[in-house]
């Protein structure tokens, strides 16, 4: 395979305010809890080294959240709340810098399902916005961030 090629992939949930997270999951199960508090009974959140900045994305929905502190093995506090109803099941991936700054990962990005693509490049704190990008695309430009405006679909981070 050649160094340029992705190794590693993860499905894009647009937001404002969270950068698309490191590829990977790191735990995931069954939240008993909605609101701003995911409790697992066979969590494991401490021991998995979960933190502040981790990802959270609400299986089945368009649901991303940001983790704001751990509390145990069993619960984390989330920045925002969870809207779906509990339980609902859960994947946390480890967590790209809460804001855009140079140093955090960037992606090449796939578009299943054509539409205009709004992002926050790689060191830039102004988004931009590709118009039309196609069914099936490929976008080499490196990005922190796919926000909400998005019309495209069916986006995936590729590492």
């Amino acid at each position: 395979m050649a160094n340029n090629q992705p190794v590693k992939a993860i499905d894009v949930i647009p937001s404002n305010i969270i950068n698309i997270p490191q590829p990977g999951k790191v735990a995931a199960g069954s939240s008993s809890t909605n609101g701003t508090t995911l409790t697992d009974a066979s969590g494991a959140f401490l021991d998995d080294q979960l933190s502040g900045g981790d990802v959270v994305y609400v299986n089945n929905t368009s649901e991303i959240h940001e983790i704001l502190s751990v509390d145990d093995n069993q619960t984390i506090t989330l920045r925002t709340a969870v809207s779906a109803a509990a339980p609902y099941d859960y994947k946390v991936y480890k967590g790209n810098g809460g804001t855009l700054r140079e140093g955090q990962l960037g992606y090449s990005l796939f578009v299943g399902t054509a539409g205009d693509l709004t992002v926050f490049p790689v060191g830039v704190d102004e988004a931009v916005t590709l118009k039309n990008v196609a069914n099936n695309s490929y976008v080499p430009l490196q990005v922190q961030r796919v926000l909400t405006t998005t019309t495209a679909a069916d986006i995936l981070a590729l590492e």
